[in-house]
């Protein structure tokens, strides 16, 4: 079942497009070419993947930081909304296929008139931008949509996941499948596509997002290498570092996080003094209120600053709710979505200690 997304986090975003390199994700072919290019290698930017010293959890974690505005817009989430305070969320269709839907939260819904798999992606507000097959991403307002970049399109069949896309204030970054591996390339949200682009050499990059590292403005991508993670750092001038990692990572403050081994790790961002966060077992995590929310099928848990882990919702406490599949943060408010079956949906709103706030929608 595709990853839902959702986003909401309107504000400051990090805006000066970087420089020439590339990379992130695998989840098909995962092994390298033989031989690599010039544009991603050299005596200067030898990678050398950064030894990583593991600790123990600590007893009593040091405040898990707070991600920016524009981490929190590219997390995956499973709420959009409006600067009319509209939602939209995926839901089932005839049991057989997702929708988007318009909830203006008067009692009225409205599916999106959006193709067959499309992939909701980002709004501003007033404009919604998603990924339509054969079309890339388009921008969608008043009833009326135009795509912005053939640039953007697949040209297969395969479908995108949310984190090959990156969307700051004035740039958008997509990741390109491309016969020697990945290229990430920007543009504005004209469509005014960029010349400066970044090159890897492993399939199905995906991008985790942009950060200052030791003073250097950094573009970090992630990609597969078997069952390993591993994240490649470009800095402005297209040299690179290399460090180990985990799924789903997410810049916080100076930390990397990632899940490895089905925990939650994290380290610095330029990957050293790694270690796990919590022994409980995480599939989607998020930052609320100075504390730390993971969520498993069976529920969701809150992690404070003293290491306790509790669990503060069943899946059971959510109507027509199986399971759980995700945790995340819209502007200073907490979601949670869940299931049951491949096309059944549910989304709650919930307090900072797990009281379902508001049921938002359940497919029966």
């Amino acid at each position: 079942m595709k990853n839902r997304i959702a986003a909401a986090v309107l504000g400051a975003f990090l805006a000066a497009p970087l420089v020439t390199a590339c990379s992130d994700h695998n989840t098909t072919d995962n092994s390298a070419p033989e031989t690599v290019t010039e544009a991603t290698y050299s005596a200067e930017n030898e990678t050398t993947a950064e030894k990583v010293t593991s600790k123990p959890k600590k007893d009593n974690p040091e405040d898990f930081g707070q991600p920016s505005a524009v981490s929190e817009l590219n997390r995956p989430q499973y709420l959009y909304m409006t600067d009319k305070g509209e939602y939209i969320y995926l839901s089932g269709k005839d049991g057989s296929e997702e929708v988007y839907v318009l909830d203006d939260r008067k009692g009225h819904t409205e599916e999106l008139p959006f193709p067959s798999k499309s992939l909701m992606l980002h709004t501003d507000g007033s404009k919604l931008y998603y990924y339509a097959p054969d079309k890339g991403i388009c921008e969608y307002r008043d009833g009326k949509s135009k795509p912005l970049s053939a640039e953007t399109a697949r040209k297969d069949d395969s479908a995108p996941e949310r984190d090959e896309f990156y969307f700051t204030e004035d740039t958008v970054y997509f990741a390109c499948p491309a016969d020697s591996g990945t290229v990430i390339k920007s543009m504005d949200y004209s469509g005014k596509l960029s010349d400066k682009k970044y090159e890897l050499e492993y399939k199905n990059a995906r991008i985790v997002g942009i950060a200052e590292i030791n003073g250097k403005k950094s573009l970090l991508c992630t990609y597969r290498i078997s069952i390993n993670e591993h994240i490649r750092i470009f800095d402005e001038k297209g040299g690179f570092t290399e460090i180990n990692s985990g799924n789903s990572p997410y810049i916080v403050g100076d930390s990397l996080y990632y899940i490895k081994n089905q925990r939650l790790w994290r380290s610095t961002l330029s990957g050293g003094n790694e270690e796990a966060v919590t022994d409980k077992g995480c599939i989607s995590y998020c930052f609320y209120k100075d504390k730390l929310y993971c969520a498993v099928t069976a529920g969701v848990s809150v992690v404070d600053k003293d290491g306790k882990t509790v669990e503060i919702l069943k899946a059971s406490d959510l109507e027509n709710t199986d399971f759980i599949d995700g945790v995340c943060t819209v502007g200073d408010r907490l979601f949670v979505s869940g299931g049951s079956g491949a096309f059944r949906h549910s989304l709650a709103e919930i307090d900072e200690n797990g009281k379902v706030v508001d049921m938002i929608h359940s497919d029966k």
